[in-house]
């Protein structure tokens, strides 16, 4: 069994600080889960990994792709699990790091494809719109008691589809799950996940910080460089998140401040998306990022994961 560590939360909360560190003590190497520093020559905005930190410890799936060419979390997936069985057949530990939480899902769960009629689908919606809460609760424990389990009592959104997938497909969510995660490219692989959060007064001030960083270490010129050899702004690499903003502050002559400041709140509002989503995941150990020792506790699990199975 392959134990990887997976440290997760939203941008600017010090993932990467954090898995470099760990890796340094723990014989690691880091399996990026960024889906945007997957793009070449998209260094500043994306904060990505510097070349002296990619000499001090190796990094996997980090300019893999041109900016014009499209990523999807399953062939993400199926990359990172090649990556984690590279890593550890070399006797190193898998440290998965990035705040996509889709790709961060599809890597440690498993993503299935279910084919669903249209009309089926809106004709169930009809049918749970008016349902209460607490009755759709009862009814997926009835059908699909290891979803209920997993699911937030709150979260309606996916109790509905758990529900819908049961109903339509005949096999609970949870048995789809089993056997998307069975797959060859994930079997043996056990992800031991951390999170790292923060108030969000400190989250907006770290973010509103590393905005002015990247600023002042030329990623505006970065851009440029960019448009001026070829890119085009509706490629898919340059729709990561601020370079359309600095887009329009070459193209349009929007003032740099404005720029900056709306950089700053569509990250603020990222991160909050960020929050939600992995909030919502299963068997996460949560950190505060700016605790005292947090990261010597971080390397305690790493080093425990590995004696524990084995390795």
């Amino acid at each position: 069994m392959i134990t990887a560590l997976a440290i997760l939360g939203p941008t600017a909360c010090g993932k990467s600080a954090a898995a470099m560190h760990v890796a340094a003590r723990c014989g690691g190497e880091i399996v990026s889960a960024d889906s945007r520093q997957t793009y070449r020559s998209l260094d500043i905005g994306t904060a990505k990994p510097t070349a002296e930190d990619r000499r001090a410890v190796p990094h996997h799936l980090v300019d893999i792709l041109d900016p014009r060419e499209k990523s999807d979390a399953a062939s993400f997936a199926r990359m990172a699990h090649e990556a984690i069985r590279s890593v550890a057949e070399r006797g190193r530990l898998p440290v998965l790091a990035g705040g996509s939480g889709l790709y961060v899902r599809a890597i440690c769960e498993g993503l299935f494809a279910i084919s669903l009629s249209g009309p089926d689908r809106a004709a169930f919606a009809r049918s749970v719109r008016d349902i209460p809460d607490e009755e759709l609760r009862r009814r997926l424990a009835a059908v699909d008691p290891e979803s209920a389990r997993r699911i937030h009592p709150n979260d309606r959104y996916r109790i509905v589809r758990a529900i819908e997938v049961h109903e339509l497909s005949g096999i609970p969510l949870s048995e789809h799950l089993k056997r998307s995660a069975s797959g060859p490219e994930r079997a043996g692989v056990r992800f031991v996940k951390i999170g790292l959060e923060l108030p969000r007064v400190e989250l907006h001030r770290r973010i509103d910080a590393r905005t002015e960083a990247m600023l002042e270490r030329g990623w505006v010129r970065e851009v440029r460089t960019l448009l001026e050899g070829g890119a085009d702004p509706e490629w898919p690499g340059m729709k990561t998140l601020g370079y359309p903003q600095i887009v329009s502050h070459i193209l349009e002559d929007v003032p740099i401040g404005e720029t900056a400041e709306r950089i700053r709140e569509l990250t603020h509002q990222y991160a909050k998306r960020q929050i939600t989503w992995f909030k919502k995941e299963i068997d996460v150990v949560w950190f505060r990022a700016d605790e005292r020792n947090v990261l010597d506790r971080i390397v305690r699990i790493a080093r425990g994961a590995r004696a524990a199975k084995g390795d």
